[in-house]
């Protein structure tokens, strides 16, 4: 009986990697003796597409990215000069790591082993390693064409207490039986994630971190340690927590109760980072479990370095998150994508739950003067700044102060409501109307019941307030149309006067 340990998966990978690089890109690899990763030279991209099931692990395809552009051009018959920006290139190093990935676990299928395969994620930079934890088999094989280098990575593990058989089978309920399509689009994911990390640093470290709206750029910069886990099956995405190398040093010495000075990056960081990323995994899960949505985790993986990025693809929800613990700052990042299979469309979207501001904000006598117009009536467009243009480049903290800043000093000007209102007209408002107030004792109150009237200050003819955010913008009289109550204007504010009322 095969295991784990005797399948041949340097050669499935070989032929996997021969037969589609010859096929997609008509290159003729050669099999040349390994290579370490740190002689790809200069900027290296990374493809990975992780296992889960009973065989767990992940496939890395590293190239640098002289290579990876000559690659692009070769799949989509261009030229490298035609090759523009990093999307067209990421697109193509996940699609060879997705099929690449696919005959492998084709593979551990066909030998009896049932996995599935995640989304592919890619990895960019200069300076970075990345490590497969707690796995039992290891294979790097490297690849050669012309004078550029591939190098593959597989490390796997047999998880126990799987049946060796796919899910969809024998008496598996289908997709569609099992799955409720109501409560996966109810799923308030972008609470559920930061409320899971928040609970497991609380429970793992006995920290009490909270959740981050803003953060200074240096949070984004520096050393640092990145603990990753995907999920596949019904749910595919991955969880991906991104500490600096000095917090990542504080947080194991925690957990394992060491002094920080005994504490070895290599392993015991490792461990704790990629345990806290699979706890935080397994709480997915058991949400998308709750739901209907069967899927498996894979291995963790640390990535740590100092210059580098990781992006999931094809993702349909993206959600990262800042937290905050003393004076470090970490990272959360969240992606997932339902399987084809399922036809449940989830809201799309890429959401940044915080904004960068600059460390030294400028002082009053940098600070434009908005209204200041042009010497000539008659400039071309672009020539002066205006507003609009200005909020695309510069956090909107800093436009706010610009703003006010205006308003404050040019009291006279009634241009800056006009200006600057477009930046209002998409910001959701509470509007109430409140039709009286009264003060009531205690003894009162407990007397209410049903059938009371409780009597208010305002008198039946009298307008009653609409308020916007709490003020108040316009007066009005109660009228029914159509059997719907309603309120109709009476008196309004003036426009200057609404838009001060929302300051």
């Amino acid at each position: 009986m095969e295991t784990i340990f005797t399948i041949d998966i340097k050669s499935s990978v070989t032929k996997s990697v021969l037969d589609v690089f010859d096929t997609m890109l008509s290159f003729q690899l050669e099999s040349v003796p390994d290579v370490d990763v740190t002689d790809l030279k200069e900027m290296r991209i990374v493809g990975s597409v992780n296992f889960a099931g009973q065989v767990s692990g992940i496939i890395h395809i590293h190239v640098n990215k002289d290579f990876a552009v000559i690659m692009t051009s070769a799949m989509l018959g261009m030229t490298p000069d035609e090759i523009e920006g990093d999307d067209e290139i990421k697109d193509v190093i996940s699609e060879l790591s997705n099929i690449i990935g696919g005959n492998l676990k084709s593979f551990f299928n066909d030998s009896g082993f049932y996995c599935a395969l995640s989304t592919p994620s890619i990895t960019l930079g200069d300076d970075f390693t990345i490590k497969s934890l707690n796995t039992e088999r290891y294979e790097s094989l490297s690849f050669s064409y012309q004078q550029h280098t591939i190098r593959i990575e597989v490390g796997v593990k047999l998880q126990g207490g799987y049946k060796a058989e796919e899910p969809g089978q024998g008496s598996e309920l289908p997709a569609a039986a099992r799955v409720d399509a109501s409560k996966i689009r109810n799923l308030d994911l972008a609470t559920k994630v930061p409320d899971s990390v928040i609970n497991v640093f609380n429970t793992m470290l006995s920290m009490d971190v909270q959740i981050s709206r803003e953060i200074l750029q240096s949070a984004l910069e520096g050393m640092r340690t990145v603990g990753a886990v995907s999920f596949a099956g019904d749910a595919m995405g991955l969880i991906n927590i991104h500490v600096t190398s000095q917090f990542s040093r504080q947080m194991t010495a925690v957990m394992l109760d060491m002094d920080i000075n005994d504490v070895d990056v290599e392993t015991d960081v490792n461990d704790v980072i990629g345990e806290l990323s699979n706890i935080v995994g397994g709480n997915l899960k058991s949400i998308f479990s709750d739901v209907g949505l069967r899927c498996e985790l894979s291995t963790p993986s640390i990535t740590r370095g100092s210059d580098f990025r990781i992006e999931s693809m094809n993702m349909e929800r993206y959600e990262r998150f800042a937290f905050s613990y003393q004076d470090h700052v970490f990272f959360v990042e969240f992606g997932l994508k339902l399987a084809e299979g399922l036809n449940i469309p989830l809201d799309d979207g890429k959401e940044i739950n915080y904004q960068v501001v600059d460390e030294n904000p400028p002082t009053p006598a940098e600070w434009p003067d908005l209204s200041a117009k042009p010497d000539k009536p008659d400039s071309l467009p672009g020539e002066i700044e205006t507003p609009v243009s200005r909020q695309s480049e510069q956090p909107e903290e800093k436009m706010a102060v610009f703003q006010q800043k205006n308003w404050v000093d040019e009291p006279k000007a009634s241009s800056p409501v006009d200006v600057n209102l477009s930046f209002l007209l998409d910001i959701p408002l509470e509007v109430s109307i409140e039709l009286g107030r009264t003060r009531m004792k205690i003894n009162e109150l407990l007397k209410i019941r049903e059938q009371s009237v409780v009597g208010l200050s305002t008198l039946a003819d009298e307008p009653v307030d609409i308020l916007v955010n709490n003020k108040l913008i316009a007066k009005g009289e109660v009228v029914v149309e159509g059997g719907k109550y309603g309120i109709r204007v009476i008196e309004v504010l003036s426009r200057e006067d609404r838009i001060k009322s929302l300051r």
